[in-house]
């Protein structure tokens, strides 16, 4: 049997060495020897350069029976710092973040055109970087990389944009169109892919292999965690969940299709119906054309029932497609999150009527645990930074 090469051994060990101590928070090296079965030598070697790298730090000793108590590590939380991302239709967030994914700092620039090319998009995301540097007194030697995060079809292994909705972009290279503008090492995702490898990093993902997130925002979509890896698909576009047919009769949906999930249940196809409403007379509602999405939750709160029509309709709709996901892939988890989950019982009521409808009795005893996120806009960015810890720390084992 041919040996493995010791570079390659090494690498494998010090991820999974980085990962225990990552998913435990705090862990003796004794407990991390047992937890993946290597020597006590090799660990201390492994983490004695983590910890001259600044990736790993010693903490106050553990409990203990007897004897000299243990030392024990902990990821440093300023061991890299990264910069995310996140183009919405509305603005660019960027955020400097640490090796925890907290926020160091934030910049945002608002997008008041209806079109933009690929390279306007590029100018504006690296104005943002370099205003938000500046602020918080960083340099480019201090940013491991940036990760990018994008609503539509993306092929992170080539970084191309396969499709975004936004501008009708098709097949453009923006990784590289970025990179070199900025010359930092750049990863790009889909937004939704990001907010899954932010949730299996820090999130309630945490050492789970078998997750899924599904994203309500101006579209629907998921990240996909299977067997512990980013669900990609061979183009990378895997995990269009918002773009599944529940009727091909249905309302036209952005991707050319009739009855996407996204159709009914996205932020502006919801817009798009309330605007319909106020226009035909059925919803009291003065200029429908200035309509935001602050006035559509408002309507749901105060409870106007055509309003609550339509998000019994997407609640329903997307109650069907999960109930699709839990048959199909079996999660543990599934994660709602989004700017479309403050709609609340409106939209969750009928949606898990419709799961308990939709997933057969047989998986009962194999039940997935569906949980709704609180929201913060800096998700997104928080996402697209631990894109960048994910690339840069992955596996050697994964391409």
């Amino acid at each position: 049997m041919k040996k493995s090469a010791p570079s390659f051994v090494r690498a494998y060990n010090r991820y999974n060495i980085l990962t225990t101590i990552r998913v435990a928070e705090l862990i003796s090296r004794i407990d991390i020897a047992k937890s993946i079965g290597l020597s006590q030598a090799s660990i201390t070697g492994i983490t004695a350069d983590l910890i001259a790298e600044g990736l790993v730090e010693e903490k106050k000793p553990g409990a203990h029976e007897g004897g000299r108590p243990p030392i024990l590590l902990a990821i440093s939380p300023d061991g890299a710092y990264e910069i995310g991302i996140n183009l919405t239709i509305e603005k660019i967030d960027v955020a400097i973040t640490n090796f925890q994914a907290q926020i160091k700092a934030f910049h945002s620039i608002e997008l008041d055109s209806a079109y933009y090319r690929a390279q306007d998009i590029v100018d504006i995301m690296a104005q943002a970087v370099q205003e938000c540097m500046w602020e918080a007194n960083f340099s480019k030697d201090q940013i491991a990389g940036i990760g990018i995060g994008i609503p539509g079809l993306v092929d992170s292994e080539s970084g191309i944009i396969r499709f975004l909705p936004n501008y009708g972009w098709e097949n453009i290279n923006f990784r590289d169109l970025f990179q070199k503008k900025i010359n930092i090492p750049t990863y790009i995702e889909n937004s939704s892919n990001n907010l899954a490898i932010a949730e299996q990093w820090f999130g309630f993902g945490k050492g789970i292999d078998n997750f899924v997130v599904v994203t309500l925002q101006n579209g629907v979509g998921a990240g996909c965690i299977i067997n512990g890896q980013l669900s990609r698909g061979c183009a990378g576009i895997a995990g269009e969940f918002g773009h599944l047919t529940m009727d091909p009769d249905g309302p036209l949906c952005r991707c050319g299709k009739k009855g996407c999930i996204e159709a009914y249940a996205g932020n502006n196809s919801l817009m798009r119906d309330a605007r319909n409403a106020a226009s035909k007379g059925i919803w009291d509602k003065k200029n429908p054309e200035r309509l935001t999405f602050e006035d559509l939750i408002y309507a749901v709160h105060e409870k106007e029932p055509e309003i609550l029509k339509f998000y019994n309709k997407a609640g329903k709709v997307l109650g069907m497609g999960i109930a699709h996901l839990i048959t199909l892939l079996n999660p543990e988890k599934i994660f709602i999150t989004g700017k479309g989950v403050q709609a609340k019982g409106a939209l969750f009521d009928p949606m898990f009527q419709a799961v308990n409808k939709f997933v057969s009795p047989k998986f009962e005893g194999y039940g997935t645990e569906i949980i709704i996120k609180s929201w913060s806009e800096t998700d997104w960015v928080r996402g697209a930074g631990t894109l960048v810890l994910n690339e840069i720390y992955k596996s050697p084992t994964i391409k």
